[in-house]
């Protein structure tokens, strides 16, 4: 599907992505050698791609569309919720004999240390780790597995956290916590994802009934240091492909009619 080719290719990180669009300047410059064009289009492409990879490009990004929201402060902020539920953000896998090794994405091992962290602030008697398989075939483990460990890892209860791992995409998560959730009595929840997912989760959840309290992870890894605010790096990529997706998705969303505004 044409979807499924943007989602997994054609985004700012992929290697396809670059190959074309670098690819389609060269051929524009072999064809039309004293054109201004291709040179222009080139230049153009070098400055969109070191600032989509550059710290303050990739702050830039996340901030429109995670305006407003922050970590969960205080047990009082979340509002009487007593479960947490953590959305996964991308993992691989990798086989080794009858082992199957599973690792996080940057931004998945960020959400799980902040849903461990509001977990254990707020006593949380039930935390739900959520994410399946979105490409079965080269991603053997749910993501919700290592969700779990990880978030056994920072401090939470295994006992405490029950999986969510049927699920493909945010509409598939929102759709099968649901009964999940009305099954264990949850009334109240706080919901953990990246800042640039949530607007998009909030409005998804909106649209089934939910009204769950924002705590967002944050977008680089606690304690490293932050690097110069021009400097491409791979983690700045990371998070502004994470972003550029969020917004396409979020506008797909909308005119799907998956999504409501949260009161």
């Amino acid at each position: 599907m044409i979807i499924d080719l943007l989602k997994y290719t054609l985004r700012p990180a992929s290697p396809l992505a670059v190959v074309l669009l670098f690819g389609a300047g060269v051929i524009w410059l072999y064809l039309r050698p004293a054109s201004r064009g291709p040179r222009r289009y080139l230049l153009a492409v070098v400055l969109g791609y070191w600032f989509v990879a550059s710290p303050i490009g990739a702050e830039v990004l996340t901030w429109g569309l995670g305006q407003g929201f922050t970590p969960l402060r205080s047990v009082a902020d979340a509002r009487g919720a007593d479960t947490v539920v953590v959305f996964g953000g991308g993992a691989r896998t990798f086989n080794g004999g009858e082992a199957i090794i599973g690792v996080l994405s940057t931004a998945s091992i960020l959400r799980a240390i902040e849903g461990a962290r509001v977990a254990k602030m707020i006593d949380a008697r039930l935390v739900v780790a959520s994410g399946g398989r979105p490409v079965p075939e080269i991603q053997r483990r749910p993501e919700s597995d290592m969700l779990r460990e990880t978030m056994i890892l920072a401090g939470v209860p295994a006992a405490r956290i029950i999986e969510e791992s049927e699920s493909k995409t945010t509409r598939d998560e929102v759709r099968l916590l649901g009964p999940i959730l009305r099954a264990h009595g949850v009334r109240q929840f706080v919901l953990v994802t990246s800042p640039s997912h949530m607007r998009r989760s909030l409005a998804a959840f909106a649209r089934e009934g939910f009204n769950p309290i924002p705590s967002v992870a944050s977008i680089r890894p606690p304690g490293r240091p932050r690097r110069p605010w021009l400097l491409p790096s791979s983690d700045a990529l990371e998070t502004s492909d994470g972003a550029i997706y969020d917004y396409g998705a979020t506008v797909y969303y909308w005119w799907q009619g998956w999504t409501r505004s949260a009161r």
